[in-house]
């Protein structure tokens, strides 16, 4: 019973400093190191026996990076409306989740399946326009799901059509060209088979996907405020891990499709995902050259041995151990101040080591 109740204790314990790390950041995601507190002046003794008067100066003027870059109005103006929302298409978790096999392993699983299905009905022409193992890869680089059979039948039957298409492309005069792209909102500009064909291929995705999104994950919108931090989101309930994680690292959680918006309710630009990220890095490098400075500062008040002398570029653990070691028992807050910002920025550094290689 009392093992139960300390192990009780502990989770509790756990939750509780997890609750209270990813909540600062998640509600607080302002810049870390402007919470360093002025230096009070105070007094060293050199290794001479000298009393030494100074106090720590850091330099805090750096630029962060915004949380996104607008993309230029004139490209987004230049792009159909097709492709704009294929770029929203979430390719990674495409990849990951709805295209479990390899075109290999599809045409050894599905192939002859497919053939007794049709039989006679299947045209060598399709095989000859568009190939198989041709048709499929680049249905699978584009981000049509393919997780079983239906899938699989649906896109090679989807041949048919394109074939017709491309027949009548061909021999049909501007007139028809431009009705064949205005109903899908094509611009005048694509005037090839090449971009029509990607065109309704992207098409057929867009609408896999969407079907694939309202049946089975959660639409959760995001906003930010301007492109200094997010606001709130609505649509869903995402945990505080989540939402950290999210905003951190951009990660997007199992079973959830985010979208970003302004705060003006405009969607931001296709493949834009905004994160703090690259932000924290820049601190914790500005972080570590306020600490190198500190420490070359205080090198002359260190024991003059020939190993401190040599020292050059000390690690964190070390380099703050020797400033509380100098500092004896009054550890300034600037100081404490400053090692609490570092570890944390490390912290979100190791993290974003191991999961954003896993993407």
């Amino acid at each position: 019973m009392k093992k139960f109740i300390l192990f009780t204790l502990s989770l509790l314990l756990l939750g509780s400093i997890s609750f209270f790390f990813y909540s600062r950041l998640v509600f607080n995601p302002t810049p870390i190191l402007v919470n360093i507190p002025p230096s009070a002046p105070h007094e060293h003794v050199t290794p001479d026996g000298e009393s030494v008067e100074h106090i720590h100066s850091y330099d805090l003027s750096f630029e962060l990076p915004k949380l996104y870059k607008d993309k230029s109005e004139t490209v987004i103006k230049k792009k159909h409306p097709i492709q704009l929302q294929w770029e929203r298409i979430d390719l990674d978790m495409i990849r990951k989740k709805y295209q479990p096999y390899t075109v290999s392993e599809m045409k050894d699983k599905w192939y002859q399946v497919y053939r007794n299905e049709f039989g006679s009905k299947y045209p060598s022409k399709l095989d000859r326009i568009y190939p198989q193992e041709k048709w499929l890869k680049k249905n699978l680089t584009l981000g049509q799901p393919i997780a079983e059979y239906n899938d699989y039948r649906v896109v090679m039957q989807r041949r048919i059509y394109m074939v017709n298409r491309r027949d009548l492309w061909r021999v049909v005069g501007p007139k028809e060209k431009k009705a064949m792209r205005e109903s899908l909102k094509l611009p005048s500009y694509i005037d090839t088979w090449i971009e029509y064909e990607d065109a309704y291929l992207k098409f057929w995705i867009i609408a896999s996907y969407e079907s694939l999104v309202s049946d089975q994950m959660q639409t959760i919108s995001a906003y930010v405020v301007n492109k200094e931090f997010f606001s709130n989101f609505t649509g869903g309930r995402l945990t505080r891990k989540e939402k950290y994680d999210l905003m951190v690292f951009g990660l997007i959680p199992d079973g959830k499709n985010i979208v970003y918006y302004k705060s003006d309710g405009e969607l931001l630009p296709p493949g834009v995902k905004p994160r703090y990220y690259e932000r924290y890095m820049k601190e914790l490098n500005q972080a570590q050259m306020n600490l190198d400075q500190i420490i070359s500062k205080h090198k002359d008040f260190f024991q003059a041995s020939k190993n401190e002398k040599r020292r050059t570029k000390l690690e964190n653990p070390i380099a703050f151990s020797l400033l509380r070691e100098l500092h004896w028992g009054e550890y300034p807050k600037d100081l404490q101040t400053l090692e609490k910002a570092i570890n944390k920025l490390e912290k979100i550094r190791e993290d974003g080591n191991e999961k954003l290689s896993k993407r």
